[in-house]
């Protein structure tokens, strides 16, 4: 099936989402269970990148070649389950389903290019994949009471943005069959995932030098668009710039703009020194936090991009470094290049393809003029 994924089909039409109660997950009393922690997997300030995690779990893509045009209008997108599963399925298979009181059924699951759906006590549930979704292995404790379902492999969707959490399990022949069998599920729902998040990015390279002519760029570190959650059920891309740190006023600030061309500023981000930042763990996941704020890149090495340029700027407030000159701003601004050079076909992932997920409209008021508050500065939606 690895070939039909950067194939776009139609909608599904008469399968649309069937979405109730009955399929949702008990999540954070089975995330307690299965995994030995609470729902929120949001990891310590002082771990950033995961390495050791993404080494294991990136998928490669293939590299692609861009057209550059302009983006000169806000794209919101809704991330609510409920909307229709495209095309036909790229996998099929039957999978345990995992409930609350140590519960399992046996379900037929098909994966589509942008979603999932099983059939669960006679009723389809269908499931729209979010770009803040997560996908990982999963394992029991060995207090676990139900010895029957010690002999799973576990893998848990995660949609923790909408409180949501499916885990599901594969048997094997033997151990090693059953590891194979469930790695092969984790990396095509991880592609899923990530074909929806890329789906919805205009195309668009990491840039680091100023805009002519705009005042508020001229010392930005990089700039990019990112995909910011402003409600449970609606994120929007905003174009993101990383401006270095101002030791008279003790921090550094992300500015969100509605677009490329840096003229309705939307928000800025004030980035101190107990800011919190943290990735969000799951297999090739691109999703990333910020004080609260939820945020996703295209890929992997775009959010690590992010979080090692954020995490430099945190390291000199520390260290109280003075206010950077414009040559010390050109020479980071070259680190960066060069990085980004080095790493584009990652960064930048599949080519562009249309979006998986239902166009929403312009909110009146976007990018009205920012009020003061928190810290954050705000003129649109909320962190999340």
């Amino acid at each position: 099936p690895v070939e039909r994924w950067p194939h776009v089909p139609a909608p599904r039409g008469a399968a649309d989402a069937c979405w109730g109660g009955r399929g949702r997950m008990c999540a954070a009393t089975l995330c307690r269970c299965i995994c030995g922690k609470d729902f929120d997997e949001n990891l310590g300030s002082q771990k950033v990148f995961g390495a050791e995690f993404d080494a294991l779990y990136e998928i490669e893509n293939p590299p692609v070649q861009h057209p550059q045009t302009a983006v000169t209008e806000v794209l919101s997108y809704a991330v609510s389950v409920d909307q229709p599963l495209r095309g036909m399925p790229v996998r099929q298979g039957k999978l345990w389903y995992l409930l609350a009181e140590e519960k399992v059924e046996l379900v037929d699951f098909c994966l589509y290019v942008n979603g999932f759906s099983f059939v669960h006590e006679g009723n389809e549930v269908s499931i729209a994949l979010s770009p803040f979704t997560l996908v990982r292995n999963c394992k029991f404790q060995e207090t676990y009471s139900n010895l029957s379902l010690m002999d799973l492999k576990i893998f848990k969707l995660s949609l923790f943005t909408q409180n949501l959490c499916y885990y599901y399990g594969v048997r094997g022949v033997d151990e090693a069959e059953a590891e194979e069998e469930r790695q092969r599920w984790v990396v095509e729902l991880a592609r899923a995932v990530g074909l929806v998040t890329q789906s919805l990015f205009p195309p668009f390279s990491i840039v680091c030098a100023p805009m002519e002519n705009v005042v508020s760029t001229l010392r930005r570190l990089m700039a990019g668009y990112v995909l910011y959650h402003e409600r449970s059920d609606v994120a929007t891309v905003f174009y993101c710039e990383l401006h270095p740190h101002c030791d008279v006023k003790d921090m550094a600030k992300l500015t969100l703009y509605e677009n490329e061309l840096c003229q309705r500023l939307v928000m800025e981000i004030r980035i101190v020194v107990g800011t919190i930042c943290c990735e969000k763990v799951g297999v090739n996941c691109s999703c990333f936090c910020i004080d609260g704020h939820q945020f996703s890149t295209r890929t992997c090495a775009e959010r690590k991009l992010w979080l090692r340029a954020i995490s430099n700027i945190k390291v000199k407030l520390q260290n109280r470094a003075p206010t950077p000159s414009g040559e010390l701003i050109r020479n980071y601004r070259s680190a960066i290049e060069e990085h980004v050079r080095s790493v584009r076909d990652a960064i930048e992932g599949h080519g562009h393809i249309d979006p998986l997920l239902t166009r929403l409209p312009r909110r009146p008021g976007l990018g009205a003029g920012p009020a003061r508050g928190g810290s954050a500065t705000s003129s649109g939606g909320g962190g999340g």
